[in-house]
């Protein structure tokens, strides 16, 4: 209970002792790309057209069937749009892309393999290789352009990687991205295992695999990653921009924006279990030692009775210890905090 509200008035939000104790025990973290490592503020960079064909039309045709989305990418692509024409029979293909009618034309919008790029291959593998998703627009089964979309790293992505890292933890990077786009921005951030191409059920199974080898958490903030928090032994949520769905399925939410916060949350459940460790064992040891003494005559009843209290009052004192929420406070947190005493000062 100690070790909870500290966490909580830091922003974590960890529920009940059994999220507290899976925690603690987690050696392998599973983060999920978008808006966890990344910003969650995704913006088209760069559009290729094929011949007979304009940005602007492109653009078009692929914010008529995003208006329908409620995708990552659909947000960012509604905004480099001017004009969002009307789309009709709009079906959403999971894990793949859109299907519709705009302009009485046959429209399909998703990523290279489930539409194929065509002439336009080689930009798809330029925007690919520059860290971006690539979504292709393809009209009446001919490909009319590729939109390239990137969701750029959070400032503090590689300094939490790092610091999971100097605690010998495994970072596994998941994304519905392809390989080439996933492997950038992995390297980025210091990621060597990448988990690319994957639907949420996919997800689910890597986390599945992942936890084979020991306690797993997954890290994520969408409906897509709702499947995975379940799977996971603890499923931590990004609660300041997750969906209602992630953080309800989530063991641990954290309610900040800054990423920071993360190791920090793992460092706090793993000193917290070492301090319930020491008291159950010298609990144990005091009973085990008590029960003999008491039994052969060598101490009275009263000397054990005190004896045992004195114990419990050391117990719930070294418990209360993990109520200290000092080191929670990352060290780029508690300098922001000090700037801006300062500056109100």
């Amino acid at each position: 209970m100690a070790s909870i509200g500290a966490a909580s008035r830091r922003g974590i939000l960890i529920k009940g002792g059994a999220a507290m104790e899976a925690l603690g025990r987690v050696r392998t973290v599973a983060l999920d790309k978008t808006g966890t490592l990344t910003r969650n503020r995704p913006a088209v960079v760069d559009v290729a057209t094929a011949p007979g064909n304009n940005r602007d039309q492109v653009l078009g045709w692929a914010a008529a069937l995003e208006a329908r989305s409620e995708h990552p990418l659909a947000a960012a692509i509604l905004a480099a749009t001017a004009t969002v024409p009307a789309a009709k029979d709009v079906q959403a293909v999971v894990g793949a892309g859109l299907v519709g009618t705009v302009d009485g034309a046959r429209v399909r919008l998703g990523r290279p393999g489930w539409v194929t790029p065509g002439d336009l291959a080689g930009d798809v593998a330029r925007m690919q290789q520059a860290g971006a998703t690539a979504v292709v627009v393809e009209v009446d089964g001919h490909p009319a352009g590729a939109i390239a979309v990137r969701d750029e790293l959070r400032p503090e992505a590689a300094e939490v990687i790092a610091r999971f890292a100097d605690h010998g933890y495994t970072v596994v990077m998941l994304t519905g991205d392809n390989q080439v786009t996933a492997r950038a921005l992995a390297a980025e951030a210091g990621i060597e295992q990448v988990h690319a191409d994957l639907r949420p059920e996919d997800k689910s199974q890597v986390v599945t695999a992942l936890g084979t080898q020991g306690p797993t958490a997954m890290v994520g903030d969408g409906v897509n990653d709702a499947p995975a928090l379940a799977t996971a032994d603890v499923g931590v949520a990004m609660g300041a921009m997750g969906t209602d769905v992630a953080i309800e399925t989530a063991d641990v939410a954290l309610m900040g924006d800054d990423l920071r916060l993360l190791p920090y949350a793992f460092e706090h459940a793993h000193r917290t279990r070492a301090i319930m460790l020491q008291n159950v064992v010298v609990s144990l040891a005091l009973i085990a030692t008590l029960i003999p003494l008491a039994l052969f005559g060598v101490l009275g009843l009263a000397a054990v009775v005190l004896v045992h209290e004195l114990a419990e009052v050391l117990v719930i004192a070294n418990g209360v210890r993990a109520g200290r929420s000092r080191h929670l406070a990352a060290p780029g947190v508690a300098q922001d905090r000090t700037h801006l005493e300062g500056a109100r000062a």
